[in-house]
């Protein structure tokens, strides 16, 4: 019975993650380039009930239930229309940027913005590598990111190339660690970034003027949450349940 409540009260701590990350992606829906994550689970060590026989099948029991892993899936998020300075990754790749500290992150989230310099920073402040500043003044006509990623201005009705959009891809994308703000950091599992012009050699293109929001799809988590929940009840019914028979237990000896 100490058993029933040890393994059951694994699989509540198993359920109360897995509910925290249905939380997570639900409260994430309108966060633009957020990849929505999943939570897998499995049996604990098994232990033996009795002697075992070389042809005896069934004598040993689990132990319980743990969370192996929370998985970022990475299916592409629908895109809306955005302002012009905007851009989406249509396919495979994360834009490398540079955070505070110095160090390299990636991400899908497109929303650009300018400092005062007229450096492009995404809308968490990171800036954009390798940087690409663009010409202050009312000489700029018009700006554009090609799907290659080039970036060009026309002033004074001159075309001048700015710089080139790089891409990110990785061996396994599903090994980047999650750092927040819509910034992934590269781990052993992931594999080193592979930097590569956008449409080339498997990285997707860019689309200007085009967000791409979360792929989260927000019937698919609720009916997630209503399973995570009923499981929940299941077997915290069984915490009850082992309560019970204790209390039962304890009660022969009086």
């Amino acid at each position: 019975m100490l058993d029933a409540l040890y393994t059951a009260a694994s699989g509540m701590l198993a359920q109360q993650t897995a509910m925290d990350v249905i939380a997570n992606n639900l409260a994430n829906t309108n966060t633009d380039g957020y990849k929505s994550h999943r939570t897998s689970f499995s049996d604990l060590l098994y232990t033996e009930i009795g002697p075992r026989q070389s042809a005896a099948q069934g004598q040993v029991q689990g132990t319980g239930a743990r969370v192996t892993a929370i998985q970022t899936t990475q299916s592409q998020g629908a895109m809306v229309d955005a302002t012009n300075l905007d851009l989406a990754i249509v396919g495979n790749g994360y834009m490398p940027v540079t955070r505070a500290d110095g160090t390299t992150a990636y991400t899908r989230a497109g929303a650009l913005t300018l400092d005062a310099a007229g450096n492009l920073l995404t809308a968490g402040g990171d800036m954009m590598q390798p940087p690409i500043r663009i010409p202050q003044g009312a000489d700029m006509q018009t700006f554009t990111i090609e799907k290659s990623g080039r970036v060009t201005v026309k002033v004074n009705d001159r075309v001048q190339a700015l710089g080139q959009i790089q891409l990110a891809t990785f061996q396994n994308p599903y090994g980047l660690e999650n750092v927040g703000s819509n910034l992934f950091r590269v781990t052993a599992n992931s594999g080193a970034a592979q930097l590569r012009n956008p449409g080339q050699n498997g990285a997707g293109d860019i689309q200007q003027g085009f967000l791409e929001k979360s792929n989260v799809n927000a019937v698919d988590e609720m009916v997630g949450m209503i399973s995570t929940q009923r499981s929940y009840e299941a077997v915290a019914k069984i915490v009850s349940a082992s309560d019970e028979m204790l209390g039962i237990a304890n009660s022969l000896r009086r």
